[in-house]
């Protein structure tokens, strides 16, 4: 594994309609780089792992549990263990995801 890593130069694939994510694993973590088109929608889920997801650009719309709020650039939601939640791209976004543990997509 490369110990230093460009965003820029990490290879995107779609996963789903306007959703298009690279990840890197480590021994104990996934880290998920993604870009969501204005309008594409994460349909509800979850999974075991923890999620934190920082926000590096646009507006996204996030539903964790009964708690809804829309993110701009620089926030960060916290997503805990099994518990479901979505999100919607308002604007072209850029988003970090970090699961513990790791997580495979």
């Amino acid at each position: 594994m490369d110990q230093f890593v460009s965003l820029n130069t990490l290879p995107l694939k779609e996963i789903f309609k306007g959703g298009f994510v690279s990840s890197i694993q480590t021994e104990n973590l996934t880290i998920s780089y993604s870009h969501l088109k204005a309008g594409t929608e994460i349909p509800i889920h979850q999974h075991p792992e923890e999620a934190i997801d920082i926000l590096l650009s646009g507006l996204l719309e996030m539903k964790i549990g009964n708690s809804t709020d829309t993110l701009s650039g620089g926030m960060i939601s916290i997503v805990p263990s099994n518990i479901p939640h979505k999100a919607k791209a308002v604007v072209d976004c850029k988003v970090l995801t970090i699961f513990f543990p790791q997580r495979n997509l």
